[in-house]
């Protein structure tokens, strides 16, 4: 079975202007990433594998799951769109491939100086938080809506209670 992704190629473009000629093959490994390590971490596991069901299954705007809905499209894609671009930028000008690691370069502009590039992935790190602060506030705030927050951990499972993530987010 696939891995379900909770945004995709689109929801970043949008969001954040990317270049229309980024390949989606070099960018959607990053949104996995991204979700396993960075958010599942603010949310826990139960909860991110109730929105993950909800959009696999195509119930996720159905009567009921209105909270669910408003987690995903309101506080999750931009959350998630700006922790994409904070893994995926310092990794956008290499190709790992059969021939070694190769760095790209432009023929019309200048590439990035690792000042320039480390001072965009700050400001793609503060708009994650950002919006991750929005999104903790939201779970917090709608609690008994996420039942999943409070569930019962087994397992390799994570729960958001107690967990903190770069910007010392706690739910």
């Amino acid at each position: 079975m696939a891995e379900v992704l909770l945004i995709n190629r689109a929801d970043i473009m949008r969001i954040t202007g990317l270049s229309g000629n980024i390949d989606e093959d070099k960018i959607l490994p990053h949104v996995m990433t991204a979700q396993d390590i960075h958010l599942q971490p603010i949310i826990g596991t139960n909860l991110m594998q109730k929105v993950k069901d909800l959009i696999e299954d195509d119930e996720l705007d159905d009567a009921g799951n209105e909270y669910y809905a408003t987690l995903e499209n309101t506080y999750i894609t931009p959350t998630l769109v700006y922790l994409v671009m904070w893994d995926f930028l310092p990794f956008l000008q290499y190709e790992i491939s059969n021939g070694g690691i190769n760095q790209h370069t432009t023929e019309n502009g200048i590439s990035a100086s690792e000042e320039n590039m480390n001072m965009l992935i700050k400001k793609f790190k503060d708009k994650a938080e950002f919006y991750g602060n929005r999104m903790s506030d939201y779970i917090c705030d709608n609690s008994s809506e996420f039942p999943e927050i409070s569930a019962a951990i087994t397992g390799g499972e994570l729960n958001s209670e107690g967990q903190q993530n770069m910007g010392g987010w706690v739910i």
